[in-house]
């Protein structure tokens, strides 16, 4: 009798244990949380006068589109050999007047315009070519 029992028992045990038998209780797994979205990046800055490629005697007003969050922007003229010819304060907006003291010697220039935001470069605009005649 006793064996009966003991075969009975480990029947029962071989069953409960088998690959049928349902896993032990576990904690559910956590929600998975969605990634937040990535920032959106800033628009980017349109150079509108002096056009790419323009050629004047005389060029003083530069003017450009604004960019989605920014506080400021800073203008940036260079000439034909690299150095800074011009660079503006932060300016709140989207032109500049060149001041009277500074004169655009006859030569190729460049021109870009990087917007800003709490002290922070946001977006660059593309390099502009213009031309002084003498």
């Amino acid at each position: 009798m006793i064996q009966r029992v003991f075969a009975f028992l480990m029947i029962l045990s071989v069953a409960a244990c088998g690959p049928g038998a349902p896993a032990p209780s576990s904690a559910p797994a956590p929600a998975a949380t969605a990634p937040a979205p990535a920032p959106k990046p800033a628009a980017a800055i349109t150079l509108l006068e002096p056009a790419d490629g323009a050629s004047a005697g005389h060029i003083d007003l530069f003017r450009w589109s604004a960019a989605d969050g920014a506080d400021g922007y800073i203008i940036r003229i260079l000439g034909s050999d690299g150095r800074v010819v011009f660079e503006s304060p932060l300016l709140t907006a989207t032109e500049a007047h060149l001041p009277k003291t500074v004169g655009l010697e006859p030569e190729a220039h460049t021109w870009s315009v990087t917007a800003r935001k709490a002290g922070e470069a946001l977006v660059a605009s593309p390099v502009f070519k213009f031309t002084i005649t003498p």
